[in-house]
């Protein structure tokens, strides 16, 4: 540790990592690897959050194979001088199913040397909030809570505000609600709720543009801003992930989630299509892997074959704008 050019002395340090240390994240991934050696179910990792997932049709089945791997994994901890965090707030276990699943199935039972895990019927992982049925309600109300809160204390603050700063805090604090992994959870909400984002969305437009809150809006007021409708910003965000898979610019999982098209003649044309999956349920019609594809596949080619991910975004929105300005009536209730 060095202090005002002030050296401490030297110590060695026989496990764990530095924290603050340049290397400790390096280090601290190569300390955990073989966690997932500990365990028969999927163990996913992002830096020091760990999750193990494991899916069956039978409740007696997922219980007993989540306390074998839960039990292996605080075993594990133990032999590698780890401490594992009991808290409710830390260590959290989830049931998911279907809404008529889960009217009639039980509850898991978890854990670990007379310590019980209890079972939350939504929980935050990554900064995204999960219930217990994946209908992203819970995603979309705290999404509604935090930009209504944020529009109101900008409007104290907005005698101090010239448009463009109106505009750069909207950006800046508000939209990244709208957008955090919105192709998970939009497509599976109701209207009403997808009713409610819209609204938000309409008095941030409103506030930056200083009109009045009765005040009607058009396609004009969404063109001025640059700001595309909650719906169609959606279907932008899914399909940029599809254009990062085509770019090679995605993580390796989405090879699972995209697959190109087949077909014999290998051309420019037939590399930009996707193969569309098919999806019984509407669960499964709400998925990226189903929507991505649908989304993508429509698209003109002249949008698909750009050759940078800012030129597509760009082209992509003049699109989608061209889209709205067409359509007869302004069909989005705007208020």
């Amino acid at each position: 540790m060095s202090v005002a050019n002030c050296l401490s002395d030297p110590g060695k340090i026989s496990c764990g990592v530095p924290q603050g240390s340049i290397l400790g994240p390096l280090l601290f991934l190569i300390y955990i690897n073989d966690m997932s050696q500990a365990v028969e179910s999927e163990l996913y990792f992002y830096a020091d959050d760990s999750c193990i997932l494991f899916q069956h049709k039978s409740l007696h089945d997922i219980n007993r194979q989540l306390n074998k791997d839960f039990s292996n994994i605080c075993d594990w901890f133990v032999d590698n001088k780890l401490s594992i965090h009991f808290g409710e707030d830390k260590t959290k276990c989830i049931l998911f199913a279907s809404k008529m699943k889960m009217k009639n199935i039980g509850s898991l039972d978890i854990s670990y040397k007379n310590i019980e895990i209890k079972q939350h019927h939504h929980l935050s992982y990554l900064g995204g909030l999960l219930n217990d049925t994946m209908s992203g309600e819970e995603m979309a109300l705290n999404a509604i809570y935090k930009i209504n809160n944020r529009i109101k204390f900008l409007y104290r603050k907005n005698m101090y505000l010239t448009y463009n700063l109106r505009r750069l805090l909207c950006n800046s604090l508000i939209q990244p609600n709208f957008d955090y992994v919105c192709s998970t959870w939009y497509p599976t909400l109701n209207q009403k709720l997808k009713d409610k984002l819209q609204a938000s969305q309409n008095k941030c437009i409103k506030f930056c543009l200083s009109m009045g809150q009765r005040t009607s809006l058009s396609f004009s007021h969404f063109k001025k801003i640059d700001w595309l409708p909650v719906k169609d910003r959606v279907l932008q965000c899914t399909v940029v992930h599809v254009f990062k898979y085509f770019s090679k610019k995605c993580p390796r999982y989405f090879d699972e989630l995209f697959q190109t098209a087949n077909s014999n003649i290998s051309t420019r044309q037939s590399l930009l299509k996707l193969y569309q999956p098919f999806r019984k349920t509407n669960n499964g019609k709400n998925t990226i892997s189903y929507l991505g594809p649908k989304i993508w596949n429509a698209l003109p080619d002249l949008v698909k074959q750009c050759k940078s991910l800012n030129s597509f975004k760009h082209k992509l929105k003049s699109y989608y704008f061209e889209q709205l300005e067409t359509k007869e009536n302004n069909v989005f209730s705007f208020y």
